[in-house]
């Protein structure tokens, strides 16, 4: 892999004692908000659940470390304490009135669950079966408006559609559609456009990869060396990428099954590493416009996930 294997494990126990120090006493691994795309005014959110479940799912990779154990139960805590009586979730918690729920942080938080052994009941099913642009997907992103004329009626997203292939996976269940919709990007090589809310494409790359490997959806198989592709594509050497990209094209090109071309961006994640055991704040995705969210925590997550599959690999 071009790092040792102590290295990796050095920069896993670092990072998984950051994320035990910035985790709230709910559970909770805070998202930051901004209105400036390098995130310099950035503030937390009082109540989000995207990060904690990106960082239980990365966290996953190291289930025979006791701290790692103890993030994953407490991020369970919190998942749980905010979904909906309608067993969806929102992106800032139960709490939230701004927009409806939304089938990415439904399907992010139930496939954190699935990792602490809760499995999906009727109502994530039924949210699927309401929510599906066609028999098996794809699926509409909001939760509850897609009868009407809301601003956010009937809107298919990737990246919610990867997500939801995860968690689909995790619990054993196909969605042949929906991996028919990112089939279909990858073929047309559409990353750019395809989802409303990665502000480039290195986030929804990662989560195409990682649905397929993790979830075992077989189905995206066929956009696999494609998706190598683009993420060798993508402009900037890795030594000049900042770790949010580095670790999503480390991550993405482990989980697609290729550990050679990741061997350049996992050396410069590892390099990138800050003393605290993070890697700092980007703006990883669009939140409510004109905002950017991010987190250290989520990059970190990101790159936990990298090195842990690097790890699988090696050992």
């Amino acid at each position: 892999m071009g790092v040792e294997v102590s290295q990796l494990k050095d920069a896993a126990r670092a990072a998984i004692g950051f994320l035990a120090d910035a985790q709230r006493p709910s559970g909770e691994l805070p998202t930051f908000t901004a209105r400036r795309a390098d995130m310099a005014d950035a503030r937390a959110y009082p109540c989000t659940v995207y990060t904690t479940a990106f960082a239980a799912h990365g966290l996953a990779h190291f289930a025979d470390d006791e701290v790692a154990r103890a993030v994953r139960l407490r991020a369970a805590t919190h998942l749980r304490a905010e979904r909906n009586p309608d067993g969806s979730w929102s992106y800032e918690g139960r709490s939230t009135t701004r927009v409806p729920p939304d089938l990415d942080d439904t399907a992010c938080a139930a496939a954190a669950l699935l990792g602490a052994g809760a499995r999906p009941d009727l109502a994530f099913y039924r949210l699927l079966w309401e929510n599906e642009a066609a028999p098996g997907g794809p699926y509409y992103t909001w939760v509850g408006v897609n009868a009407g004329d809301h601003l956010l009626a009937r809107q298919v997203d990737a990246l919610v559609n990867a997500n939801l292939l995860l968690c689909a996976g995790l619990a054993g269940m196909a969605l042949p559609g929906a991996a028919a919709y990112l089939c279909d990007v990858a073929a047309r090589s559409d990353w750019e456009t395809a989802s409303d809310y990665c502000l480039t494409p290195h986030l929804l790359l990662f989560c195409v990869a990682r649905a397929y490997a993790d979830g075992a959806v077989n189905a995206l198989a066929p956009a696999m060396p494609a998706l190598g592709a683009a993420a060798l594509a993508l402009p900037g050497p890795p030594a000049e990428l900042e770790p949010f990209r580095l670790a999503c094209l480390a991550a993405a090109l482990l989980a697609a099954g290729a550990p050679g071309a990741a061997a350049p961006h996992l050396a410069a994640l590892l390099a990138a590493q800050r003393p605290d055991g993070s890697w700092p704040i980007a703006a990883a995705y669009s939140g409510y416009p004109p905002h950017h969210d991010g987190s250290p925590a989520l990059t970190t997550a990101i790159a936990l996930d990298a090195i842990g599959r690097a790890l699988g690999k090696a050992g």
